[in-house]
């Protein structure tokens, strides 16, 4: 299924290879400046990320579920991918609407496999944007790159990309679960005992269904 592969591009396990491949492969090549603002965002991405999953997932999704848990795929995919082309000596126009373009189809794919609202994803590839634009920023104007060098890293990462592809990391039900579970309990008061209660009993809030 087309909206399976393509949001599974951008699944943690995958992702994460992937970037710490492009860390290890500038400072190889002695680019410092770009290899500490990889690593800034990357870290910044993430932990921006966590931190509005762990707020907003805590009390559990709303009746009308508009904005319960920000597309981690989303955000993530969008921010990996567009700050590899961020890389490239092209104009930041076109990598911002590369950006643009990679959230789309990231966001397109979770809201059809019904993981994911709309706002959701509009949050996530939102950030994810961000995070490129930042990058872009942190990591000053493009140099030229050893052609060799290039090619070395692209292969490399499509087959860490080819590896990896399709397996999924549970970090997303681990992070649900503590939000729900353990931050519930201390910033939801009415739903509070109920969460406490659904631990205990050993059941899951949402059966079947995964948030990302």
């Amino acid at each position: 299924m087309l909206t399976r592969f393509l949001t599974d591009l951008a699944d943690q396990d995958v992702l994460l290879p992937v970037e710490a491949l492009v860390f290890v492969a500038l400072l190889s090549l002695r680019l410092w400046r770009r290899a500490w603002a990889w690593a800034v965002v990357m870290a910044g991405g993430a932990a921006l990320t966590l931190v509005l999953k762990l707020g907003l997932e805590a009390c559990g999704p709303a009746p009308d579920r508009m904005l319960y848990s920000p597309s981690g795929h989303t955000m993530a995919g969008t921010m990996v991918y567009g700050c590899l082309l961020a890389m490239l000596r092209v104009r930041t126009s076109i990598v911002v609407g590369a950006a643009v373009v990679i959230a789309c189809v990231l966001g397109w794919s979770r809201v059809a496999l019904g993981v994911h609202t709309i706002t959701e994803v509009l949050l996530g590839g939102g950030l994810g944007v961000g995070m490129v634009c930042l990058f872009r920023r942190l990591a000053g104007p493009p140099s030229a790159i050893p052609v060799q060098a290039v090619r070395g890293v692209v292969v490399a990462t499509i087959a860490v990309i080819a590896i990896c592809h399709g397996h999924r990391s549970t970090i997303e039900i681990a992070i649900q679960d503590f939000s729900r579970f353990d931050l519930g309990p201390l910033l939801c008061r009415a739903d509070g005992h109920v969460a406490v209660a659904e631990r205990e009993e050993g059941g899951w809030i949402f059966p079947g269904r995964e948030f990302h």
